[in-house]
């Protein structure tokens, strides 16, 4: 057995996701690979594609903290990184132990995996389509006491041995790989899943916030389209909300690709990880996206030019008025579906450092 670590950042499910697709890929090619995850996202995200792992619940990274999934709190952020940064010694000590039969360090996007690669003199590879000293740009002249926490962030990611980088990028970087977008493999049909989901002929209109609870926006226009099954995903329980409108809980087991390749139209928050399986899907795509985050307005130009994805505000989302945009999308032909994943890149370039 050949053991590696990946230190993922908990900021919703998408570098989770990304980091599963890529161990997927590692172990079809390679079986005996073990992976050890630090992470405090939910384990039962990364047990629903994968066995052959260990995880750890450890705090690796702060990101940005969120009052919603479409908001985040920059005085909150700067407290917790206050609090995390710079790593202590003891917890090095205690991770570089962990990790010490390891033969490689995967950081996406959590820099105390190259930290701790660096204590133990294992090899460091960060993942990323950004990095948090990017992130925290725009709001360093409003909020000046981010910025220490940006440099020292900066210093980490560049100690990394090697660095991928992955479609949709924000910052091209000197580089070892450049791969498109890295995503979870799509593994059910979409009649059962339908049929699962009580859809009957009518149009599947999937809206998702990514691994962040977002209150359901205003959604008496839904009843005014009844052939169309609105499914709101990462809801606190999964229940009917109207006559054609569900909620399906955060912990549900339907697997979010397979979710996805069987919508009609998809509405999500513009994130990385939904994106790249919306571009997997071929999906009719509308994003939500957010006015603070510095990500958003290039994953929604991808989404664009890749899919013809259409853009809108916040407040279009909470006020209702994207369901009829949703419905004329419908009328749209469905995109091209990507026939090749970033993450099979990755993992041969794993293979060789393995």
């Amino acid at each position: 057995m050949r053991e590696i670590a990946c230190f993922v950042s908990p900021h919703g499910f998408g570098h989770a996701t990304r980091t599963i697709a890529i161990v997927e890929a590692l172990q079809l090619s390679q079986p005996d690979v073990h992976a050890h995850f630090f992470t405090t996202v939910p384990r039962s995200l990364f047990d629903q594609t994968l066995t052959n792992f260990t995880y750890h619940p450890v705090l690796v990274d702060i990101g940005l903290v969120q009052s919603s999934a479409l908001d985040s709190d920059i005085p909150a952020t700067i407290r917790r990184l206050d609090d995390f940064l710079p790593y202590s010694q003891y917890l090095l000590e205690d991770l570089a132990a962990l990790c010490a039969n390891c033969s490689l360090i995967l950081c996406d996007i959590a820099p105390l995996g190259i930290a701790v690669a660096q204590y133990a003199r294992i090899p460091s590879i960060l993942v990323e389509n950004f990095t948090w000293d990017w992130i925290y740009q725009p709001y360093l002249k409003k909020y000046p006491k981010l910025q220490a926490h940006a440099r020292f962030l900066k210093k980490q990611y560049d100690l990394a041995n090697f660095r991928i980088q992955t479609e949709p990028l924000c910052l091209p970087a000197p580089r070892d790989l450049l791969c498109g977008p890295i995503f979870r493999r799509i593994r059910g049909s979409q009649t059962p899943l339908r049929e699962k989901l009580g859809c009957g002929d009518k149009k599947l209109v999937i809206v998702t916030m990514g691994g962040i609870f977002q209150q359901i926006p205003s959604h008496q226009n839904m009843e005014a389209f009844p052939n169309i099954h609105f499914l709101f995903t990462g809801q606190k329980e999964t229940t009917q909300l109207g006559e054609n409108i569900d909620l399906l809980s955060r912990d549900s087991s339907i697997y979010h690709p397979d979710l996805l390749s069987a919508a009609d139209v998809v509405v999500c928050k513009a994130g990385y990880s939904t994106v790249a399986e919306c571009c997997q899907a071929g999906a009719r795509v509308i994003s939500v996206g957010r006015a603070d985050f510095p990500e958003t307005d290039l994953l929604q130009k991808y989404l664009k030019e890749r899919l013809g994805g259409v853009s809108i505000k916040p407040e279009m989302y909470q006020n209702g008025s994207w369901i009829a945009l949703a419905a004329n999308l419908l009328s749209c032909p469905k995109p091209v579906a990507a026939t090749t994943n970033g993450a099979d890149l990755v993992a041969d370039f794993l293979c060789r450092l393995i």
